[in-house]
């Protein structure tokens, strides 16, 4: 599947009030309906068995996370929502834990290749964003995907944005 074209009007997005954060919805990809396991609280997948969800942190101090902890925390989810998505023994390389930014908002991306033995099929790739939304609302975007999906899930993390309170 290719990138998702930010400027292509056709793309639909996925609108999660709970997290403040609005996501593209490529085609193929879909909105679950099925209940989701706590903290996410909304998700898109197709398919390939590629996932992206979204969620906040409840229970958090008042103050702001200082950039140092918004990478601890998305180094967290990658970790462990990649092993419960994602079971298997493997290798974790390509490992990422950077500052950066959504629409300007304070925020945090985590991830890696999760390598299988070969018998065991193709490597899957995990991400996780965490974003600053408000100074007492932490989300999140989280990806698990086959590799050959990894262009497609960054597409939809780089097209995240801070949903419309009105949507």
């Amino acid at each position: 599947m290719s990138a998702i074209d930010p400027d292509d009007p056709s793309n639909r997005y996925a609108n999660d009030p709970a997290s403040g954060l609005t996501y593209p919805l490529p085609p193929g990809w879909r909105r679950r309906t099925e209940d989701l396991v706590e903290p996410f609280t909304c998700a898109i997948s197709n398919d390939t068995g590629a996932l992206v969800g979204s969620g906040r942190w409840d229970h958090l101090l008042a103050a702001r996370p200082s950039s140092d902890e918004l990478i601890a925390g998305a180094a967290w989810l990658a970790s462990e929502y990649g092993e419960f998505f994602l079971p298997f023994e493997g290798d974790r390389v390509d490992v990422v834990m950077e500052e950066t930014t959504l629409a300007g908002l304070p925020a945090a991306r985590a991830g890696y290749r999760l390598v299988f033995h070969p018998e065991d099929g193709e490597p899957a790739y995990v991400r996780v964003l965490v974003v600053a939304v408000r100074s007492d609302q932490i989300s999140f975007l989280m990806a698990v995907a086959p590799d050959a999906e990894a262009r497609t899930v960054e597409s939809i993390l780089a097209g995240a944005h801070p949903a419309d309170p009105d949507a």
